[in-house]
């Protein structure tokens, strides 16, 4: 398994992956696509092509900092799921060097959000006790009730505090437009 780091706006690989992420998450989870498209040179992002035997089969979004990596978006092909490459693909990506994975899961309210947590349980991640909430990709919007997941233990509640606050400066308020 490969990520393939996309960092231009014309790459072959952002066609099948526009459509997973339009999919995958709701429109009030996730930048508009032209938008996600200009953030491709800012060095801390990453949107990754996730290669197995050759061929995509999903994607990372993530921001890496020294101080953690926080996986914004993470989508598998529909096509493809079942084949355990979400587990190969998350444990590969926790091979890079940070302290600590912070991703943002909805709160268990279904059975689908229910299966999402334990998915990510079973790969190390812990829920964080304190209370969160995704703020919006547009300003004006309002903020979506969430938990925040951390491997490899869940944070203090100091760090659970900046750590909140560094994603909503670096993630979210720094694109305000």
């Amino acid at each position: 398994m490969t990520f393939k780091r996309i960092d231009h706006e014309h790459h072959p690989y952002l066609i099948p992956i526009q459509k997973w992420y339009e999919d995958a998450f709701p429109v009030t989870e996730r930048r508009q696509f032209t938008a996600l498209r200009q953030l491709l040179r800012q060095p801390d992002m990453y949107l990754c092509g996730i290669e197995s035997d050759e061929q995509l089969v999903g994607f990372f979004i993530y921001w890496h900092w020294k101080e953690f990596l926080f996986i914004e978006h993470f989508a598998i092909d529909p096509d493809q799921r079942g084949n355990r490459l979400g587990q190969r693909a998350l444990r590969h990506l926790q091979q890079l060097n940070s302290p600590c994975f912070i991703l943002e899961v909805e709160l268990p309210t279904d059975d689908l959000s229910r299966r999402r947590i334990q998915f990510y349980e079973r790969e190390g991640f812990s829920v964080n006790p304190f209370p969160y909430a995704q703020p919006p990709y547009q300003r004006g919007n309002p903020p979506i009730p969430m938990h925040l997941m951390s491997s490899p233990a869940v944070l203090s509640q100091q760090d659970f505090t900046e750590y909140s606050r560094l994603i909503h400066e670096r993630v979210y308020e720094r694109f305000y437009v």
